[in-house]
């Protein structure tokens, strides 16, 4: 029987390994392991660019090689559309530092003149500054909506395919539809619904980030002027590496690493460079050959009607039904991972040394301690400009928590959803928070009931951890049923304790949300 089930592992396995078209170039490695944020493997060939480049040129071989990358990946117009930004962003920024300059020379010259009317006055820039960034990504969020005529369509698409991303061309024309392309089943083909089809797979996400980062620094007299050159901005937001979805490098950090690169370039930087991009690729063979058939098959994601947060009832298993959304998760975070592992490859074989995005988060065993290794560029940017900006743990800690990991969730996706799970998470961090100080201030007694129950605890060792690891774990996983199903998560959570109840009483009291 242990042979038996042995052999039936092996098969699970083996089989998609065995079944995987590895020589379709087109249909197979860039439709489904290349695709999405694995976009990024398209720059390898642009690499030995960079590594050639001298010192001194370096910043310029970065533009021009992120330039080509973004024509490869995402065509032309899009190239153009993010140097425009670029160079727009470079204009408003330096508007703001001049801003900021004079009102520090003027505080120098007379520290007790004028300091309201100076201090007012920089607010005020900065709050029209972030105002713009903020309104510029929701802006790119309805490009996608651009329709051109369908004969114009087709016509850039038979004639002027650079002007589609790269993926585009590999795919073919849905029959009865000309001017339409079949993308994972759903036809689409208008340009402006391919390049901007999602603003957290084309870099506009996370240049907003950037940017916050970068006024908040000027504000803060964190860049000096011999720090702003355009040169400098301009490889910052187009270093191709990490421009689709981070890490979200500080400016301050990206320079003295490009300005250190060619003295930390190491020969041994070879092999472990190069198994973090085949560790990163790994990722996404599994999460394309082992996850997707799940999420497809077995969780029926992508069906409107039948789907795990549609209609959870219809899902048979019930390890499936409360498990699917640790497999949605799981499946994003060997992608999002395996982008970064990537993406920090590509940069050990250059001498940079990129910041880690993850630290073994799925073994955390508080909130809080899984935020300090989760998406970890991000999550320090939310602490340092908007948790501690609004007071921090100084006042009003709680509602601080809440509007940060609000932000964060509409950051995401601008809705009332995306907020919600931001609330949740917020409170849940609270909780965390005061249940810290509530066994910090149990350790300090030396007496007492609680106390007592609490070096009891601790003497069970690993119980402990253990419960700790398995409430964190479910925490965040089942707070993303609101992340990802929106108005589904109330479904497949009452599918969750449906299913049990049935099985006590025998009776089906309840029958499945309609």
């Amino acid at each position: 029987m242990i042979a038996d089930g042995f052999s039936t592992l092996t098969d699970l396995l083996w089989s998609p390994l065995r079944s995987a078209e590895w020589g379709d170039f087109s249909g197979f490695w860039l439709r489904q392991l290349l695709d999405d944020r694995f976009t990024v493997a398209l720059f390898v060939p642009l690499l030995p660019l960079l590594l050639l480049a001298p010192r001194r040129w370096l910043r310029e071989a970065i533009v021009g090689t992120g330039a080509a990358f973004l024509i490869i990946a995402f065509g032309a117009p899009y190239a153009l559309f993010w140097l425009l930004n670029c160079a727009g962003f470079f204009a408003l920024t330096q508007w703001y530092a001049k801003r900021v300059d004079v009102g520090r020379t003027l505080m120098a010259a007379d520290p007790g003149a004028g300091t309201e009317a100076t201090d007012g006055g920089a607010q005020r820039a900065f709050a029209l500054v972030v105002t713009v960034i903020v309104v510029w990504y929701l802006l790119t969020m309805l490009l996608r909506k651009i329709e051109i005529p369908d004969e114009w369509n087709r016509w850039l698409f038979e004639h002027a395919r650079w002007c589609f991303p790269f993926h585009f061309g590999a795919r073919v024309w849905t029959p009865g539809a000309p001017s339409e392309v079949e993308v994972l089943g759903t036809p689409r083909g208008q340009l402006a619904d391919q390049v901007f089809w999602n603003p957290h797979n084309i870099g506009t996400a996370y240049l907003v980030w950037r940017m916050l980062h970068y006024v908040s620094e000027l504000r803060a007299g964190g860049i000096p002027e011999s720090r702003r050159r355009f040169i400098d901005f301009l490889a910052y937001l187009c270093y191709a590496p990490n421009l689709i979805q981070g890490p979200i490098e500080r400016f301050g950090r990206f320079c003295e690493q490009l300005d250190a690169c060619h003295a930390q370039r190491r020969l041994s930087d070879w092999p472990i460079g190069l198994a973090r991009m085949g560790w990163g690729l790994s990722k996404s063979i599994i999460a394309t050959l082992y996850f997707v058939p799940l999420l497809r098959d077995g969780l029926k994601m992508g069906s409107e009607s039948a789907g795990y947060f549609q209609a959870p009832h219809l899902i048979e298993n019930y390890a499936l039904v409360y498990g699917g959304v640790f497999l949605i998760i799981f499946h994003l975070y060997l992608e999002f991972s395996g982008y970064c592992d990537v993406s920090a490859g590509m940069a050990r074989l250059l001498g940079y040394r990129q910041v880690e995005n993850f630290r073994w988060c799925w073994f955390s065993t508080s909130l809080r301690d899984f935020w300090r290794r989760w998406h970890i560029s991000l999550s320090s940017l939310l602490r340092d400009y908007v948790y501690i900006a609004l007071g921090g743990n100084r006042k009003r800690a709680t509602l601080n928590l809440v509007l940060t990991f609000a932000i964060c969730g509409v950051w995401h996706i601008p809705n009332g959803y995306m907020a919600a799970w931001g609330a949740v998470m917020g409170l849940m961090l609270a909780v965390n928070q005061w249940w810290v100080g509530w066994m910090q201030r149990l350790d300090a007694r030396p007496t007492g009931f609680l106390p007592a129950i609490r070096r009891w605890v601790r003497r069970m060792h690993p119980v402990g951890p253990i419960v700790a690891w398995l409430f964190t774990m479910h925490c965040f996983v089942f707070s993303l049923l609101i992340f990802f199903g929106g108005r589904g998560a109330g479904r497949v959570t009452w599918e969750i304790v449906r299913r049990p109840l049935l099985a006590l009483t025998g009776a089906d009291c309840f029958g499945p949300p309609g």
